[in-house]
């Protein structure tokens, strides 16, 4: 697997943790008094991610960029 795709699924799985610690900071520190929906656009931005990050570690896969191990 090159360097090339490499970068995008470690941005992605980067972001996709930054979301998750923004997630828990908006549902430890808030009590709903600013906007009652971050938690949830955060965990909806997180699916969001991760779904793309599977679609192109599925997209890797078909193109031969990944391959499975022992063949």
């Amino acid at each position: 697997m090159g360097f090339t795709f490499k970068l995008p699924a470690l941005v992605l799985l980067a972001l996709i943790l930054g979301v998750l610690i923004e997630a828990l900071y908006f549902l430890s520190k808030d009590h709903g008094d600013k906007d009652k929906t971050r938690v949830a656009r955060a965990l909806s931005l997180r699916a969001s991610l991760a779904l793309i990050l599977f679609l192109l570690l599925i997209a890797g896969a078909f193109l031969g960029f990944i391959r499975p191990h022992g063949m």
